[in-house]
């Protein structure tokens, strides 16, 4: 097992365990606390050292002029397993309790975001796992319902069911009142619209890119399908996307599946972005959760970059994977200035459950995971001694001590 290496990070994995001060850089980012900082030349003071994650769901609180409350989950992988759980005696499909633990979570924020890491064409499409995935569209009935406002739909998995998956998908996402999706379009005027959403007062730009798309391409004349990381394209969309937005998030699907370590390109686009003054850097594809980090930009400004969020859901059963980041903070913007401000930066750990016939599917914060469920885990069969204290050493032995 790796370790990872932390700063100034408090971990809480449950009430057996006490909070612990730990030190290094994290590359299993599992914990609720402050990030740690990462600049290119100088390294700038943590934020919020004595933070501590919450032992309950964050109840939610009044909206406040001119600032907003942002969480950010990860990779919503629907494998065959996953979406054959839903299927109800009727016929119909039914996903919502597979979320239902994080609601409150989601509620908490007025930005809640979430990564479909695979497409949701529908049934007509023809339903399919890995490695070319289509889900049904109920998927996405389920993640509107729990509260996510935000879906990115760039992926590597993005053209697995070619055009007629993307349209299919955007065109079921238009029935959501105020649910926004970025990285893929239906037209090449809605690849060049800018996305932008306010909350209290503040403009927020919104935009999501991905490393590539498993060696497909898109049709003739229509790579504005799809948006894909190309520095050149970046740099002019986000030339459109200042001038309107007061806060600016961008969403990438890179960096390396089932590593613990951040790539030099990863490094190098997060630096990229920073320097063209974007605030926040939403990273997931890797399955398993990286560092969260400051990264200093070539104005002095400090953009907020969680490198992976690992996964929310699916039925991979590597243990690293089972375990996903919840991140939240708070961005506040001076309307004077128009300087961003983000504080009350935490991270919740997540865990996957899985049932032992692999027919159930749910995601639990980790302090409301129980020894009764690790028990009925999928994992229980597999490992010997798997259980709740299992979980939580699995945590301490990525972290270190």
């Amino acid at each position: 097992m790796r370790f990872a290496r932390f700063l100034r990070i408090l971990l809480v994995i449950g009430d057996s365990l006490s909070a612990l001060a730990l030190l290094g850089m994290t590359l299993l980012a599992l914990v609720a606390c402050a990030p740690t900082s990462e600049t290119t030349a100088q390294q700038a003071p943590p934020v919020a050292e004595t933070a501590t994650p919450a032992a309950q769901p964050p109840a939610a609180q009044p909206a406040t002029a001119n600032s907003f409350n942002l969480m950010a989950v990860g990779d919503n992988l629907i494998h065959d397993n996953v979406y054959h759980s839903g299927l109800q005696p009727d016929g119909t499909h039914d996903y919502a309790s597979m979320y239902a633990p994080l609601r409150a979570y989601v509620a908490a924020a007025e930005v809640a975001f979430i990564n479909q890491e695979t497409i949701c064409g529908g049934e007509e499409l023809g339903l399919s796992s890995y490695p070319f995935f289509n889900g049904p569209q109920q998927i996405l009935d389920a993640l509107h319902a729990t509260g996510f406002n935000w879906i990115n739909t760039a992926s590597n998995h993005a053209l697995d069911r070619g055009e007629a998956g993307i349209l299919a998908q955007l065109s079921y996402l238009q029935r959501f009142d105020g649910l926004v999706q970025t990285g893929t379009h239906a037209t090449a005027q809605d690849a060049a619209t800018p996305t932008v959403i306010e909350r209290n007062g503040v403009r927020i730009g919104l935009a999501s890119y991905t490393y590539g798309l498993n060696g497909l391409e898109p049709p003739a004349g229509k790579t504005y399908l799809v948006d894909v990381i190309d520095r050149e394209k970046i740099e002019r969309d986000l030339a459109a996307l200042l001038p309107v937005s007061d806060v600016q998030i961008v969403n990438m699907h890179w960096g390396d599946e089932y590593s613990l370590e951040v790539t030099d390109e990863q490094r190098e686009l997060a630096q990229f972005l920073a320097d063209q003054g974007v605030d926040v850097v939403l990273g997931e594809h890797p399955h398993v959760v990286q560092p969260t980090v400051f990264v200093t930009g070539a104005q002095g400004n400090r953009t907020l970059v969680a490198y992976s969020l690992g996964n929310v859901l699916s039925s991979q059963v590597e243990p690293e994977c089972l375990l996903g980041e919840l991140l939240q903070c708070t961005i506040s913007l001076d309307a004077a200035t128009g300087a961003v401000e983000i504080s009350d930066v935490a991270v919740v750990p997540l865990v996957t459950h899985i049932s032992r016939d692999y027919t159930a599917f749910t995601t639990y914060p980790l302090v409301d995971y129980t020894e009764e469920l690790a028990g009925q885990h999928a994992l229980s069969i597999r490992i010997q001694d798997f259980s709740l204290t299992w979980l939580k050493n699995l945590a301490t032995q990525v972290f270190g001590e």
